[in-house]
């Protein structure tokens, strides 16, 4: 191939120059057209990873320059939804999977998914609303301003106002135990730590004596229960002349202490306690002294742990020691418990029996 000096324009400088007017001679000129068939394909892409959700919308997977410059964004915003946060903050936690190595996890496939994993929809986030934005279950609770007492704790405590008990033996409106006390306490520090604040009603009531009645039952089972020991029932009580052989403490329906006599016969003394939290009320005191009342002329006894410290009740009414007995409590008190297991069995006389 032979190579000549002359050109089919007859001037090789003219070839350059009029090559020149056709191709780019800049870097911006040879680029100008590359950003145009960059959107295009990016938007053909686009189209192409289009799918339908379970609702008939078209949604797409965001990409990780999406997603960063969302999280940028939501971070510069002053004011940020509930529902964006929640979704920024998955993002982000996505981010750090992904940059950590660890695994995504994947939902199982559902109709409404797509290859069994989750799709982020942001239409239908408002972006003006706030976090004090309510809903519906909210302002729904927002609006009950105080629970039906029928439905309300305080009517399991306190019982409904209709009751009526009767065979009330007594009632003692000057007490006031620990419990009460205390309860009293927080009321007060309440009200002067909260003064703008809806506070607490709270009644006056006394402690009633009456006799046992079945609505007592599941209480006092479980005083007696953490009192003494595990599997303690006095149901066969009410088929004994309650009105004669037991005393119930109560604080409005709350029993708070239990004297029970095995029968008008044997008059012994097979419980008598108090709750915790309202010792030193003069309760068992009280209930001694409706037991001994309502048999009168009758020697009443009973059993009492070496330790305990109602020897010195009884003594004030005039019970007297008559035997001693090594081990008497071995077989119902837990090996753990402070009491001892020795046990004084305990007299007052009152006369001859009719």
């Amino acid at each position: 191939m032979s190579c000549s000096g002359h050109t089919p324009f007859g001037n090789p400088y003219l070839v350059f120059r009029r090559r020149s007017e056709v191709e780019p001679t800049s870097v911006e000129e040879l680029m100008e057209p590359l950003p145009s068939d960059y959107l295009l394909e990016k938007a053909n892409y686009l189209l192409r990873s289009l799918q339908v959700d379970g609702k008939g919308n078209n949604v797409r997977r965001m990409s990780k320059y999406e997603i960063s410059a969302l999280i940028r964004q939501e971070a510069q915003s002053s004011t940020v939804s509930v529902e964006r946060a929640v979704v920024t903050r998955k993002l982000k936690l996505d981010r750090e999977r992904r940059l950590s190595g660890a695994s995504l996890p994947r939902l199982e496939a559902t109709p409404g998914a797509l290859d069994g994993k989750e799709i982020l929809d942001f239409s239908s986030l408002s972006p003006s609303s706030t976090p004090h934005q309510t809903f519906p279950i909210l302002e729904a609770l927002y609006k009950i301003d105080r629970t039906p007492y029928e439905s309300s704790f305080l009517s399991r405590h306190h019982g409904n106002t209709s009751h009526q008990m009767d065979k009330v033996l007594a009632f003692d409106y000057e007490t006031i135990s620990p419990w009460m006390a205390l309860m009293g306490d927080l009321r007060e520090h309440y009200r002067l730590l909260h003064p703008n604040r809806r506070q607490p009603s709270e009644s006056v009531a006394p402690i009633v004596y009456s006799c046992l009645r079945e609505w007592h039952l599941d209480q006092v089972h479980g005083l007696l229960h953490q009192m003494f020991w595990a599997g303690i029932s006095v149901s066969d009580s009410l088929d004994y002349s309650p009105e004669r052989c037991t005393v119930v403490a109560c604080y409005k329906r709350l029993v708070v202490g239990v004297a029970i006599l095995s029968s008008p016969q044997e008059t012994y003394i097979t419980y008598l306690a108090v709750k915790t939290g309202w010792e030193g009320s003069k309760i068992a005191t009280n209930m001694l002294y409706h037991i001994i009342s309502m048999n009168p002329g009758k020697d009443i006894s009973l059993h009492v742990s070496a330790n305990n410290p109602a020897m010195l009740l009884y003594n004030r009414f005039g019970f007297k020691a008559e035997e001693f007995i090594v081990g008497f409590y071995e077989d119902y008190l837990d090996h753990q418990s402070h009491a001892s297991k020795n046990a004084f069995r305990l007299r007052l006389r009152q006369g001859h029996r009719t």
